[in-house]
């Protein structure tokens, strides 16, 4: 474009390229994690804690092989209503003298046992916590802590009345991804951060909860009546209820409970949120799993919290990358999946050239030129910002860390990373979604009667 008639956009940006807050190339950054041990080693008796792991199944299996691998950690006992898990802790176990038993009770009774895993369906979380609690048992409890508003609460009160080790099995609350995000958001490296999204896509049945019968489930190989005794309503034995929980009110909190909690968990952190959302509004919708479940398969929260909002949007129809992204007033930071990766984008938030919409041509260039001439730095003037890409180093497992995070607080008697109290602002979060679903209203938390409304 002739300069007597403006300056054009290939002008600007060769001319402002002095002004402060510039991208540079990304820069790529390896995160540095504290050492976790490798394979187990000999550890003195005396320093030996000694876990019992109540529930064997898709999640449990994960936190059972983790926890084998923690030197100083040894499972004193394991537990399953259904036969067939049984079996497969003992393979786990490879057939060591270590007891199996249908019997959770048992594990709560033992002596010997100084912590607990419950990896069991939400409608179970309660009693696990407040009966190991009052065993004097720590325990870590999968997430989402509660099945129920009022049911967190009185997890809350069962570990702070025996001054126990609660921890909530959200692995991300031990992320390096997101310690980094927390850090970088506490410092101000993106501004005053006012939303943040979340977003997560499945779209293959496993993915939706369809899970595999298994072909010798039956009354006579799986304690039905045990499993469902905590639920409100009680029905006949139904290997679908059983194999597939999370497709219902029952058991589980659907999407919030299985995959919301694990956004939220990142929010919560990063953000230092120590209460519930103010408010909370939900859309969603069955449109493709229509195989009896009575909860959503496509599901979008939009949270007020004090400062800021935060989307959160998972579908079981599309499969999508899972990322959270903080937007702030100088850039914005994203974190995929598990915040593996973490990617940090600068803005300084003013303007690289003459804002001068609709004007006549002359004058655009006139004052194209004295802004130039007003916004060009001067050598050594101004701080120009990269782009960063923060990774995980190889081989860092977010859910062994929380795993060991654990037996560390188990041992030192510290504070859990991932608290009761922690753990029921996020689930509170989720039971929030749910209501405002269900309810067809806005959920609104009334910290003073410490429930939601409507």
């Amino acid at each position: 474009m002739d300069k007597r008639n403006g300056i054009s956009r290939r002008d600007f940006m060769r001319d402002t390229a002095g002004v402060a807050g510039i991208t540079l190339a990304a820069r790529h950054v390896l995160l540095e994690a504290d050492p976790l041990p490798g394979a187990p080693r000999p550890t003195p008796p005396s320093d030996t804690l000694r876990f019992g792991i109540i529930g064997v199944g898709m999640r449990g299996v994960d936190l059972f092989r983790g926890a084998l691998t923690l030197p100083g950690v040894e499972c004193a006992a394991a537990c399953d209503l259904y036969s067939g898990r049984r079996e497969l802790a003992k393979e786990i176990l490879r057939n060591s003298a270590v007891p199996v038993t249908p019997h959770y009770q048992e594990l709560l009774d033992h002596k010997e046992i100084d912590a607990i895993i419950a990896a069991v369906p939400d409608h179970w979380h309660m009693r696990m916590v407040v009966e190991a609690a009052n065993a004097g048992k720590d325990v870590y409890v999968e997430k989402p802590m509660s099945h129920t508003v009022e049911q967190g609460f009185e997890m809350v009160a069962a570990q702070d009345k025996n001054s126990r080790i609660v921890q909530v099995g959200s692995q991300r609350r031990s992320s390096l991804g997101y310690i980094k995000a927390r850090e970088l958001v506490s410092q101000g490296a993106i501004g005053d951060v006012t939303l943040v999204e979340a977003t997560l896509g499945r779209n293959d049945p496993c993915g939706a909860w369809q899970y595999t019968v298994p072909p010798d489930l039956s009354p006579e190989t799986m304690d039905w009546e045990t499993w469902q005794a905590p639920a409100a309503n009680h029905v006949p034995f139904d290997k679908i209820r059983w194999t597939r929980w999370r497709c219902f009110q029952d058991y589980g909190e659907g999407m919030p409970g299985d995959l919301f909690v694990h956004e939220l968990t990142g929010i919560h952190y990063v953000m230092g949120v120590e209460a519930p959302p103010q408010r909370a509004y939900s859309m969603g919708g069955l449109f493709r799993w229509k195989d009896g479940r009575d909860v959503p398969d496509e599901l979008t929260t939009l949270y007020e919290y004090p400062g800021f909002r935060a989307l959160v949007r998972v579908t079981l129809n599309t499969e999508l990358p899972e990322v959270t992204r903080f937007c702030g007033t100088r850039g914005f930071i994203e974190a995929y999946g598990d915040a593996e990766t973490v990617n940090v984008v600068p803005q300084d938030g003013l303007d690289h050239s003459p804002c001068t919409p609709a004007w006549p041509a002359q004058m655009k260039a006139d004052y194209a030129e004295q802004w130039l001439a007003e916004h060009r730095l001067k050598a050594g003037e101004g701080k120009v910002i990269p782009e960063t890409t923060y990774h995980n180093p190889p081989g860092f497992d977010d859910t062994r860390a929380h795993l060991w995070n654990f037996f560390q607080s188990v041992r030192s008697r510290q504070p859990s990373v991932e608290d009761a109290h922690f753990g029921n602002h996020t689930a509170i979060a989720c039971h929030m979604a749910n209501y405002s679903y269900f309810q067809k209203s806005v959920a609104i938390w009334d910290e003073t009667r410490k429930k939601i409304r409507g």
